[in-house]
């Protein structure tokens, strides 16, 4: 608490000290002068209400004029980068990281979030009551499309945690361009329920509510994030609003002292008055390589999705050290070696197993290759363990629900299979008991943690991540087997010498010592 505070004084003195600047220069005795040129603000619908009620309160504040320039994020980023005019932009994820890789932002703010809730009419006439309503026969559903909309992202996740997505696409009436539309078919009785976010919502409430999307199916950080050419990272769990400094501003100085008004803590209240919520963190960021640091360019890194918190951290520091961007994109093995087949591009592999690095190097992907690291397959239970799981054998209990990799899509799945048959398990009785099949074994924890899962089977170091609300049953060396992480690098880099001194520091005393901080073991398993 003491530290949000903190922050939020940080940011108000802040305000203070630039309405101050602005003040000051209105004050300015002699000859009447021209009046500053009003600042240029790209706004994305979501945000318009929110942002006309805060521009008025800092017009009326500083006397400073600011000029709304509304549409969708999409079209005023085109706007602002065909234009290079304009001083602001203001959307939410993943458009920030667009207007990064474009070279367009000089600075800014991430000052609220949008949360998906499920838009129903007053009264909850069907009693909807949480995403899986969405599947009941009879249920029209209107969703965004998302070729258009983030949050149509956002619901093909959501669907495919809950196991509903076939279910919902048959009660779909129609896919909306944007949010306010999928709302507007609710209120008029086009459809029961649509996905939207909750200030567009809010915007409605006087003819529809809100109902809670189940946190246990909202989409989680360790599974559901995506890379995308386009906007680089994006973490579809925390959808933050962001406020860019343009590099086409003439006025940065006065567009600054707007930015900070807009992450003070009277502007917070005002964005909790129209539906949003806290960002993520009071961050404020810069373009990577900004500052006038030296950039080494940029790395792809195909990545097995057990291997995410090592990564994420390994990538952090070495960017920071060497000025070369690490792109990660996740997956399953089977997944991340399927789209660097179809890609032919790309410059380090690095899969749940060996074994996938020995498919791309018969395919003639890889020019050289590295171990990194050991995953040893552990079961895990809910806290306390209340079906008394003991070993391997009680998977083909019945009545027991349990999670499976998908071999077809991942390493941890196919390694499962592996196991099953080494043990002379009943494979019938544990399909039976098969509640889900994942694509990532990052998918089978967190269906443990929410208790949709008795058991299931997944990485030790993925085990490790639940120390409060799972606990594990190891699984006896001679009835076990080992996955051997290796990384390669690829024929097909464009970037051989950043790739290489990303293989020496995931190799390094310094490498190894946070892939250990995370729980991975970086030496064989006896």
């Amino acid at each position: 608490m003491a530290a949000r505070t903190g922050r939020r004084i940080v940011l108000h003195h802040a305000y203070v000290a630039c309405l101050a600047l602005v003040l000051a220069a209105s004050l300015v005795p002699g000859c009447a002068r021209e009046e500053p040129a009003p600042l240029h603000c790209y706004v994305g619908g979501t945000m318009r209400p929110a942002m006309e009620r805060l521009i008025s309160i800092y017009e009326q504040d500083t006397g400073r004029r600011i000029h709304l320039d509304y549409g969708d994020s999409g079209s005023n980023l085109i706007k602002a980068e065909t234009t290079r005019q304009g001083d602001l932009y203001v959307a939410h994820d993943p458009f920030h990281g667009a207007m990064q890789k474009k070279g367009l932002t000089a600075e800014g703010w991430a000052v609220a979030a949008v949360t998906p809730m499920i838009a129903v009419a007053r009264g909850n006439p069907l009693k909807i009551q949480g995403l899986k309503d969405l599947a009941r026969p009879g249920v029209r559903v209107v969703l965004t499309d998302a070729l258009y909309s983030t949050m149509g992202h956002v619901n093909t996740a959501m669907f495919r945690r809950a196991g509903i997505a076939d279910a919902v696409e048959k009660n779909v009436v129609t896919r909306m361009k944007m949010g306010g539309e999928a709302a507007n078919a609710v209120v008029l009785g086009h459809a029961d329920a649509a996905i939207v976010w909750g200030a567009v919502i809010h915007l409605r409430r006087e003819k529809l509510q809100a109902v809670n999307i189940e946190a246990a199916l909202r989409p989680d950080p360790k599974v559901d994030a995506v890379t995308s050419a386009t906007f680089g990272p994006i973490d579809m769990s925390r959808i933050a609003v962001t406020v860019d400094i343009l590099k086409s501003s003439a006025q940065p100085e006065a567009a600054r002292a707007f930015v900070a008004f807009l992450a003070s803590p009277r502007a917070r209240e005002v964005w909790r008055e129209f539906g949003f919520t806290d960002p993520p963190d009071d961050r404020r960021f810069r373009p990577a390589g900004g500052g006038g640091a030296k950039t080494g360019g940029k790395v792809l890194i195909y990545c097995g999705a057990g291997l995410r918190p090592a990564m994420e951290d390994v990538a952090d520091t070495f960017a920071a050290a060497t000025g070369t961007t690490v792109e990660r994109d996740y997956g399953g093995g089977g997944m991340i070696i399927s789209r660097l087949r179809l890609a032919r591009r790309g410059d380090l592999f690095m899969p749940g197993d060996v074994w996938y690095v020995d498919l791309a190097e018969k395919d003639g992907l890889v020019e050289s290759k590295a171990m990194v690291c050991y995953f040893v397959p552990v079961i895990l239970v809910q806290k306390g363990n209340p079906k008394g799981v003991k070993g391997l054998a009680d998977l083909a209990r019945p009545g027991l629900r349990i999670g499976l990799g998908n071999p077809k899509a991942c390493q941890v799945g196919r390694l499962t299979e592996t196991i099953i048959a080494k043990n002379r398990l009943d494979a019938d009785a544990i399909e039976k008991n098969l509640a889900f099949s994942s694509v990532t074994v990052n998918e089978l924890g967190v269906q443990v943690k929410a208790g949709a899962l008795d058991a299931v089977i997944v990485w030790d170091a993925v085990a490790a991540q639940y120390p409060d609300s799972a606990d594990v049953v190891a699984i006896p060396p001679e009835q076990n087997e080992i996955s051997r992480v290796a990384i390669a690098l690829l024929k097909t880099a464009t970037n051989p010498e950043g790739a290489k001194a990303l293989v020496d520091f995931l190799l390094s005393t310094e490498g190894q010592a946070i892939f250990r901080k995370h729980h991975y073991r970086t030496e064989p398993p006896e």
